[in-house]
């Protein structure tokens, strides 16, 4: 395989090819991350597109399923991304994202000379790319089956981050893999499963055994000779808006605690770039719903107490007929102290909306569905539920969007019978 380093210097060419296809007669493979484009769908992608280069004439192209310009939502993947590109002389200018390029010419190239989409991070086309679904070849994946794309190569196993299962693939196929690339897979597995926590209840053995795997081959940089703590110097390095590299890193846990500070760094954004910045659709059941589910690492009670909660119902409305959606499902995340001068403590919560095109019967049965499922523990978060968005708590903080998706899916999917 070449390297990681020559891989990389491929990627500038990779838009300009993708605008080109009149000049062009090969096979063309993409590997599309999954549309909420959070650090592990980028890094997964990235990661897998070198995986696979060596069985591929021409080397595959990791697609950013996202617009270029809301990078800029996503502080923790631009910082990781920009340090781990530059050490090999590139950087995030050089990436294909989803509005780079026209899919549906890509379609009609694929039909004629050949395509071949490997899905990483989910295992089936968001509902506004399936047209990709016939040229599926191949998933690697850690959310719930779907049960679609039924010819393609599959590995989806429920571990905590979609870059376990790419790591697995490196270290079987290579054995080891460069230092950048090493830091690069192991911050969103760091991420997913908060530094792989037990209390989270996220990371898997496989997770704690890439971790492992990757640690040694990282160049982590030599401790301050000062005699301060970790978490102090973290503090020191969190203080500055503008954290430059990730050069100067020296642990796992700073590594974690730098990206996490800056997904975490939201209150600035607007209510509808809240909604948007994690966001994944999908087409569920028959009749279909569109449903739309945001996740925002901002606990409820901070987005009331800034925003207020008509202005947060008003939010997600609109934000239910821009995607002309059927259900919304907003949930956010996140610590927050437990009464004045209280400790933080981690929790999430749940705001549930409708399209107008679902009946009152519809919604009840939908919200009654929801709360007695055991997956996601809900209890009112306010005393008196209002008409429009119902707000609950949700106990089971274990469960994140994995749990939820199948959760309203079979919801939903229980009203047809």
């Amino acid at each position: 395989m070449k390297g990681f380093g020559l891989f990389v210097k491929t990627l500038a060419a990779n838009t300009a090819r993708l605008n080109s296809l009149d000049a062009h007669t090969g096979r063309l493979t993409l590997v599309l991350g999954n549309e909420s484009a959070d650090l592990d769908s980028m890094v997964s992608s990235l990661a897998l597109a070198y995986a696979l280069s060596p069985t591929i004439s021409a080397p595959p192209i990791p697609i950013i399923n996202t617009n270029r310009s809301d990078m800029t939502l996503r502080p923790e993947s631009t910082l990781l991304l920009r340090t781990t590109l530059q050490a090999n002389d590139s950087g995030i200018d050089a990436l294909t994202f989803i509005d780079d390029f026209d899919v549906t010419r890509v379609v009609s190239y694929g039909r004629k000379h050949g395509l071949d989409v490997w899905l990483v991070d989910h295992n089936a086309p968001a509902s506004r790319q399936t047209e990709l679904e016939p040229f599926v070849r191949g998933i690697v994946d850690h959310h719930v089956d779907e049960n679609r794309c039924p010819q393609a190569e599959r590995q989806i196993e429920l571990v905590g981050s979609c870059a376990t299962l790419v790591a697995e693939r490196l270290r079987n196929t290579l054995g080891s893999v460069e230092p950048e690339l090493a830091k690069m897979l192991v911050a969103p597995i760091l991420i997913d499963t908060s530094e792989l926590s037990s209390t989270a209840r996220r990371a898997t053995d496989k997770d704690i055994e890439m971790v492992s795997w990757l640690v040694p081959q990282v160049e982590w940089a030599w401790p301050s000779a000062n005699p301060v703590s970790t978490d102090s110097a973290v503090a020191d390095q969190e203080s500055s808006d503008e954290v430059e590299s990730l050069d100067h890193v020296s642990s796992t846990h700073e590594l974690y605690k730098i990206l996490d500070k800056l997904k975490g760094k939201v209150s600035h954004l607007s209510a509808r770039d809240l909604l948007r910045k994690d966001y994944k659709q999908w087409t569920v059941g028959s009749p279909a719903w569109t449903v739309g589910i945001s996740s925002i690492s901002y606990r409820l009670q901070k987005w009331i107490k800034r925003d207020s909660r008509k202005q947060i119902k008003k939010a997600v409305e609109k934000w239910v007929d821009e995607q002309k959606l059927d259900v919304a499902l907003v949930m956010t995340h996140g610590k927050a102290k437990q009464g004045k001068g209280g400790v933080k403590v981690y929790g999430r919560d749940l705001i549930v909306a409708f399209g107008q095109s679902v009946n009152e019967e519809q919604q009840r049965r939908v919200l009654d569905g929801l709360q007695r499922s055991e997956l996601l523990g809900l209890g009112p978060f306010f005393e008196d539920q209002d008409t429009g968005p119902v707000f609950f708590n949700q106990t089971r903080t274990e469960s994140s969007r994995k749990q939820v998706f199948p959760a309203i899916k079979a919801v939903i999917e229980s009203l047809s019978i």
